[in-house]
């Protein structure tokens, strides 16, 4: 797996405006994106989600078991509004109903994965992330990862029990169990220098308490 920076995503992002034909698939990308990103979904469980699965009032995705377990993947107000606009765009170019897919591409009923997948890995290269030729550098399921990780840094940055936290996480990703997330967390330079500030911190306050006593 490799690692996704915050400033490689937004790089991404940037790129799908240059998705300009047809009209709708910069949206489309630009949202396909954001979910795999923001909410770590699977790259088939992004891919099959229904309209009536996709609640941008409460902020809520329902993802069926495909993988895993079924889940709500709360979301934040954010990604409401670019959802949104995904919907709006969306409906001028597909049919809308309950079970139609949110995610469509130029049939107006599916978006197929080898398409998507495609031209995902064509905006990684676009983006100078991987290479014109051979498999090196980050692939679209490296979004979840990048995902896994943003949370366990910003956990870590907050100085938060993660051994409580990462069943939270286990659960919000649908892992039958803590094994299958723990393959997600790999060490990254940003959470080193994380651990390695709070071990200083540690250091340095118990120093001062055998100092004191």
């Amino acid at each position: 797996m490799c690692f996704l920076s915050e400033q490689e995503i937004l790089k991404l992002l940037a790129l799908c405006t240059g998705l300009s034909r047809p009209l709708f698939r910069a949206t489309l990308y630009w949202a396909l994106l954001l979910v795999l990103y923001c909410n770590g979904l699977r790259f088939g469980e992004a891919l099959r989600l229904r309209l009536c699965e996709v609640d941008t009032r409460s902020g809520v995705l329902f993802v069926d078991a495909f993988k895993g377990r079924s889940r709500w993947v709360a979301f934040h107000w954010p990604l409401c509004r670019e959802l949104d606009r995904n919907l709006a765009a969306r409906a001028k170019f597909a049919p809308s109903g309950p079970d139609t897919r949110l995610f469509v591409g130029l049939n107006r009923r599916t978006l197929p994965a080898k398409t998507a997948w495609e031209t995902l890995c064509g905006l990684f290269k676009r983006a100078g992330l991987i290479p014109a030729q051979g498999r090196i550098g980050p692939r679209p399921y490296d979004l979840r990862h990048a995902f896994a990780l943003c949370r366990l840094n910003r956990w870590y940055s907050q100085g938060v029990d993660l051994h409580v936290r990462l069943p939270w996480l286990s659960a919000y990703m649908g892992h039958v169990d803590i094994v299958g997330t723990e393959a997600y967390l790999n060490a990254t330079p940003e959470l080193l220098s994380l651990a390695g500030n709070r071990l200083r911190h540690r250091y340095r306050k118990t120093v001062s308490e055998d100092g004191n006593s």
